[in-house]
């Protein structure tokens, strides 16, 4: 593996959106679970503080497992992607803790910043939510507002990607595969423009849409939006990553099914 980024080839718009559809045929059901997984884990699972660090940490490992174990061995893809994400769980936990921490800190540093900004400002200038909003169910109104978080930081925000697929192949050094994914980011201006940027400007409108716009329909769909893109955002940003660091243009090749032996009634 190199581990010093490099300038992908053109048209990858184009190949990773072929290989993201091949991957996901190859296993809809893996992927559908992933998704699931992720709506289930915004709607239902409390993100206080910076805990929403550690869980993102965890889903994005889950899905380069799931996409890891589609990638290279199809027949098997359930098994293999415990297996993958079985034996990444321990540098995963050490991301998870480092990241959490330094979000920790920031975030209070933050908080208190815009404390003594409210504080100024009596408020001004803070749009509140349509009274409808809090008649909508608790999952619904606190899973979006989750969902984009760990969109963005997950997915969008440029240098997390290369960090986390960095830190499952070779150990938790996160200082380190932070910058070298800061600089294949630099390296790849156009896919950090187009991809990236557009992602975080994406989620930063869609976040507050159902803030101002309280239905039920609407707040499924988004989720459901959210769901998908990260699975498939996702695809792309494992396959840049396997492109720059392995050098893999192309999906490994389709693996056959392996079943167990059938048990003998011989008892001799």
């Amino acid at each position: 593996m190199n581990l010093q980024p490099k300038t992908i080839d053109p048209g990858w718009a184009k190949r990773w959106t072929r290989q993201s559809v091949e991957l996901f045929r190859r296993a809809p059901g893996l992927a559908v679970g992933v998704m699931t997984l992720f709506a289930l884990v915004n709607a239902f699972i409390p993100q206080p503080l910076a805990l929403d660090v550690p869980i993102t940490v965890f889903m994005v490992g889950l899905l380069f497992s799931s996409l890891r174990a589609v990638d290279h061995d199809s027949g098997n893809s359930w098994t293999a992607t415990w297996i993958f994400f079985r034996q990444t769980s321990r540098d995963l936990a050490h991301l998870a803790r480092d990241a959490f921490l330094v979000m920790l800190v920031l975030g209070i540093v933050f908080a208190l910043l815009f404390s003594l900004y409210s504080a100024a400002t009596h408020s001004a200038g803070t749009i509140k939510p349509n009274p409808a909003y809090w008649q909508l169910p608790g999952w619904l109104r606190h899973g979006t507002a989750r969902a984009g978080n760990m969109l963005t930081l997950g997915v969008f925000m440029p240098s997390v990607l290369p960090m986390i697929f960095l830190t499952m192949s070779v150990g938790n050094q996160p200082l380190m595969h932070y910058v070298t994914g800061y600089k294949a980011a630099i390296l790849n201006m156009r896919l950090a423009y187009t991809v990236f940027m557009g992602g975080l400007l994406g989620c930063s409108f869609l976040m507050p849409v159902l803030r101002q716009i309280p239905s039920l329909w609407l707040g499924c769909v988004l989720m459901t939006g959210f769901a998908v893109s990260f699975w498939w955002f996702g695809a792309w940003g494992y396959l840049w990553c396997r492109e720059m660091f392995e050098g893999a243009s192309e999906n490994a090749r389709r693996t056959a099914k392996q079943s167990l032996p059938a048990p003998s009634h011989n008892l001799t």
